[in-house]
């Protein structure tokens, strides 16, 4: 595909609720179902999307949770401008395949709006984001909040189709992999997306607690909260499934559960900020298992 038909499909897909100067916007509402619904669940909270980045969020996106979060203004780069630029230095000439390598600066939409769908649904609307944050009993949202922009860009990946929407979502997210595609769209298909999604939620919790692995016995616990009668056969193929998408680079995952967790407070010594059983806390909390309940059915609808 030549950047000009490439150009004027994202012109085409523009409209209601997408943004026209981030590149592919329009493209990925329209067709990838994941995008869309939690597109409009962040509208629906009342964030609002902007390229003014007057708070500085582009030179460390990692740091301004917060700041996204207080402010409920997303931050993007206008893309779309850039490549119209590269357009117009040689009409006609530029493609699809030139841009594989060379890509315009990505915009995290996806993962940030999940983000704030998440807040929402787990703190409300509190008056100091910041000082929430801060709170001791806040630990498990934050990570539950974590682990649901986690699984929103994991499905959403998931339902990737063709070169132009792989492109598209690969300046649009910061999962480019989907590790036990095939096996966790069997088990949709046998038991449904809520009970799937739900269980990737939580395997993504336990990753953001520092656990590798999911153990027979962590796996019952799991199950136990989400899916107590699953057959034999599926539970082993669920199991597998789990542990397939929480291979990550551990030294990444740990600097950066510490560089954010100590900016509300907490410990350098992370491991033991950690150390507490994720599942056990989140069957104890009824408001917490009630929030995810909701932000299921935002993925599912």
């Amino acid at each position: 595909m030549r950047l000009s038909e490439l150009l004027a499909l994202h012109r085409r897909c523009h409209g209601r609720s997408r943004l026209l100067e981030s590149v592919g916007d329009g493209y990925l509402y329209l067709h990838n179902p994941y995008f869309r619904r939690v597109r409009d669940a962040a509208l629906s909270a009342g964030y609002r999307y902007a390229t003014d980045d007057s708070e500085s969020y582009f030179g460390f996106p990692l740091i301004h949770l917060d700041t996204i979060l207080r402010s409920r203004k997303i931050p993007y780069r206008p893309s779309f401008a850039a490549l119209e630029h590269l357009e117009r230095s040689r009409p006609g000439f530029f493609e699809l395949r030139d841009l594989r390598k060379n890509r315009p600066a990505p915009n995290y939409l996806l993962h940030e709006s999940a983000h704030a769908v998440a807040f929402r649904e787990l703190f409300g609307k509190p008056r100091d984001v910041r000082a929430t944050l801060a709170e001791d009993t806040a630990l498990l949202g934050i990570l539950l909040g974590e682990a649901y922009a986690m699984t929103a860009e994991y499905f959403a990946a998931c339902a990737v189709e063709g070169s132009v929407h792989d492109w598209f979502f690969s300046i649009s997210s910061y999962r480019h992999r989907t590790p036990k595609k095939k096996a966790v769209g069997e088990l949709v298909l046998e038991l449904g997306l809520p009970l799937v999604a739900r269980c990737v939620l939580l395997a993504f919790l336990l990753n953001n607690f520092l656990v590798d692995r999911i153990d027979a016995r962590r796996f019952d616990v799991l199950t136990g909260l989400v899916a107590p009668r699953l057959r034999s056969a599926q539970s082993a193929r669920l199991r597998e499934a789990l542990n397939g998408l929480m291979v990550m680079d551990p030294e990444f995952r740990y600097d950066t559960a510490r560089l954010f967790l100590t900016m509300f407070g907490r410990k350098r010594d992370i491991r033991r900020e950690l150390a507490g059983d994720p599942l056990k806390l989140f069957g104890e909390d009824t408001g917490a298992r009630a929030a995810v309940d909701r932000l299921i059915q935002i993925l599912a609808a």
